[in-house]
């Protein structure tokens, strides 16, 4: 049974954006779609790590501990690079979606910290206590200390997200601490490396390449042979919760326009949205968000079409209007938005034309003035002749 709970998760953390976006006036500090994104990613790696963990020994839900992760390996989750990784970090830590970041070093990753209120794990909040832990750590007294005053080091690192507000401390210690605070992924087991972790391939060496195809389904298949049971049925809760979020968004769309002077029965609401999931099963993880912002399109081109005369123009009931088998409902828009896409790009090779004409003929008239410029200049360079 998953520890998380994606649609409870992916809910919450729509409020809170939502909540967050209203309160924040300064739009350079909104979260974005994109930002969204990769806080569902790291919602799932930290689940199927917390399943790990769980079948290794048994973990308290009230002492939860973070996530050991890396730019790479986020940045191949949500498809982005690593660079918009580190901004998108900086933002949710701003907007307290993430509440900590500790960072080990370019080579080592970092852990991060969740906000217990998004991932409310089993209906309650989370105790905070490995942060608390951490910091008692930290403020430890070691024997036989030989650096009494704490220095940074000068090393520079290739992380630039870490400006200097991170400090990577050295203490001189008489014992070897590998007990590591954050999430085992492994099997406890001695180790001069107290931050390798095997699940996001960072063991304080250079990080291996990995070959993912476009679609998952190598890593799909990996994933069914090598993790238990249990694992992939969170894997399939994560495509299910992905499945849901687009379905439910767009019927929310549809319902707030070509539905919005309806009434609508449960019955008919929980048909509609049987429907549209039949529109998404078949598309693969990667062209999820493009195939979703074509029907939010094609659902533009119906509303236009009914404002056009709102008297005469409606829509079928959802239970025939987005049956994929019927020609005549949404499955008919595809005629639609085709020709519309078409009649964009004849627009604008048009528009590319004509700027190209204006240019012409404006550098036409330019060459005839300074050509009568210098004819002119010429004539009046010429001497007068004798008489």
């Amino acid at each position: 049974m998953a520890i998380i709970q994606y649609s409870t998760a992916f809910n919450a953390l729509e409020g809170y954006v939502n909540q967050h976006n209203a309160s924040t006036k300064d739009l350079s500090s909104h979260i974005r779609q994109a930002m969204i994104l990769t806080t569902q990613e790291i919602i799932k790696i930290y689940s199927i790590s917390l399943l790990k963990a769980n079948s290794i020994a048994a973990i308290d839900l009230q002492n939860l501990p973070p996530l050991k992760t890396n730019n790479v390996q986020l940045a191949k989750r949500a498809k982005a690079s690593t660079r918009t990784i580190q901004r998108h970090l900086k933002r949710l830590i701003e907007a307290n979606i993430i509440t900590k970041k500790i960072w080990h070093g370019s080579n080592s990753g970092y852990e991060l910290f969740i906000n217990p209120n998004i991932l409310l794990i089993g209906g309650v909040k989370a105790v905070n206590k490995p942060e608390n832990e951490l910091q008692t750590e930290k403020s430890k007294t070691t024997d036989n200390q030989f650096f009494k005053n704490s220095k940074t080091t000068t090393c520079p690192h290739t992380d630039t997200s870490n400006n200097g507000y991170i400090n990577n401390i050295i203490i001189g210690v008489d014992k070897l601490k590998t007990k590591a605070s954050s999430l085992p992924l492994t099997k406890g087991y001695e180790s001069r490396n107290a931050t390798s972790n095997t699940f996001t391939g960072y063991t304080g060496k250079i990080d291996p390449k990995k070959n993912n195809d476009a679609g998952g389904e190598i890593e799909r298949k990996s994933r069914a042979t090598d993790q238990t049971g249990a694992e992939i049925s969170g894997v399939d809760q994560a495509r299910s919760a992905s499945l849901s979020f687009y379905v439910k968004s767009f019927w929310k769309l549809a319902r707030n326009t070509i539905y919005k002077d309806h009434y609508l029965t449960q019955s008919q609401e929980k048909t509609a949205l049987k429907l549209l999931h039949l529109w998404y099963e078949p598309v693969s993880d990667k062209q999820l968000q493009n195939v979703h912002e074509v029907y939010v399109s094609r659902l533009g081109i119906v509303q236009k079409y009914i404002a056009k005369d709102p008297t005469k123009r409606y829509v079928q009931l959802p239970d025939k209007y987005f049956d994929p088998k019927n020609p005549s409902g949404f499955t008919g828009t595809r005629i639609w938005y085709q020709k519309q896409k078409k009649r964009e790009y004849e627009v604008r090779l048009k528009l590319i034309l004509q700027a190209q004409i204006r240019r012409f003929s404006t550098m036409r008239k330019k060459k005839l003035q300074n050509k009568n410029l210098v004819l002119s200049y010429l004539d009046l360079a010429k001497p007068e002749s004798a008489n």
